[in-house]
């Protein structure tokens, strides 16, 4: 049976083609890395069969020749599984191919993601590679024709803040809005993003709001007492992703608000991610319904006061892993939706 006893070409490369990269010390961000390597077997010709990877094929320090952490959490850390977030080179770059490639002469490349943590320092990575036969070929300093390597310099993380995201609002469309003879409806849409020309927001996460079917994201109502409590407000986050397809809605009108069936009869739904590139922003939408006669009703699916409200938390991730942590006050439901940074 065929082995691989040898190699005769051994190579690595960032995806950017370039001798280096920088990368976001936040345990996320992740930079691909690519070995070649042209196998052979025990009468030097060229060996075609599969190399076991992660096993054969590794990284390690250019000068130590130390592997980094297989799928740590510390320092500097490499993985064969690509983070379809946060998979992006600071600066720009193409994008590397995950599974291993055979080219016609028999050379195979295995794509490696490179991530570091917080207080790692610069790191140069060569190629390190092992035959079934047990011998070892690197790239590390004095290998001899081999040596090479890719040099990573890490970023501090970055921490946004509310001073660095966009918070802006407009008013939005309701499915029965020109409805007016027993409720008449406002509604405003409010969009979570980030300030930047060359950087953007990938994904959410949200704490503090109801999750019961057909009051999925509704995380605070007042219902005020004057009038018979004809004014209700209500604000609503729409977490579910992906944005775009997760509230299509029929006719756009995905978001569905004032669900009070009992007593009043009434429900609507707000055209909610209305903007360009809805996966780069968090929309919430800021209600107030009034209605006539004995005002409106409760208990009305979770709303079994008058007044009652979560104060979500949310946290989004840029396209380099970077975070921001941010809260909204439900208590003020009654005069809009407002951003602040969490503490």
């Amino acid at each position: 049976m065929t082995q691989w006893a040898g190699v005769s070409k051994l190579s690595l490369i960032l995806e950017t083609g370039g001798p280096g990269a920088e990368i976001y010390a936040n345990g996320r961000n992740q930079v691909a890395v690519t070995i070649s390597v042209k196998p052979t077997d025990g009468n030097g010709g060229t060996y075609y069969g599969d190399i076991s990877w992660p096993n054969r094929v590794n990284l390690v320090d250019y000068v130590s020749g130390e592997k980094l952490n297989w799928q740590g959490r510390d320092g500097w850390c490499f993985t064969d599984r690509e983070d379809r977030y946060f998979h992006h080179v600071p600066g720009g770059g193409s994008r590397a191919a995950a599974e291993p490639e055979l080219a016609e002469d028999g050379t195979q490349k295995f794509t490696f993601y490179v991530s570091c943590w917080p207080g790692a320092d610069r790191k140069s990575v060569s190629a390190w590679v092992e035959t079934d036969t047990g011998k070892v070929y690197t790239t590390t300093a004095g290998s001899g024709s081999f040596e090479g390597k890719v040099t990573l310099d890490p970023l501090v993380a970055l921490v946004h803040r509310r001073s660095g995201v966009n918070w802006e609002y407009s008013r939005t469309a309701t499915r029965y809005e020109n409805d007016t003879k027993y409720v008449t409806t406002e509604a405003w849409n409010y969009y979570l993003s980030l300030d930047s020309t060359d950087n953007y927001f990938v994904t959410f996460s949200v704490s503090g709001y109801w999750s019961d079917p057909g009051y999925e994201g509704f995380f605070a109502c007042d219902i005020k007492p004057d009038s018979h409590h004809k004014n209700l407000y209500g604000s609503y986050v729409w977490y579910q992703e992906p944005h775009g397809s997760s509230y299509d809605g029929d006719g756009g009108y995905g978001g569905l608000i004032v669900n009070f069936p009992d007593g009043n009869k009434w429900w609507d739904y707000a055209r909610v991610y209305d903007r360009p590139y809805p996966e780069q922003y968090l929309c919430f939408t800021w209600v107030h319904a009034t209605t006539g006669g004995d005002g409106w009703h409760i208990p009305n699916g979770p709303v079994h006061t008058w007044r009652v409200y979560f104060s979500p938390v949310i946290t989004a991730w840029d396209r380099y892993g970077n975070t921001g942590k941010f809260s909204i006050d439900g208590s003020g439901v009654d005069s809009g939706i407002d951003l602040a940074d969490y503490s």
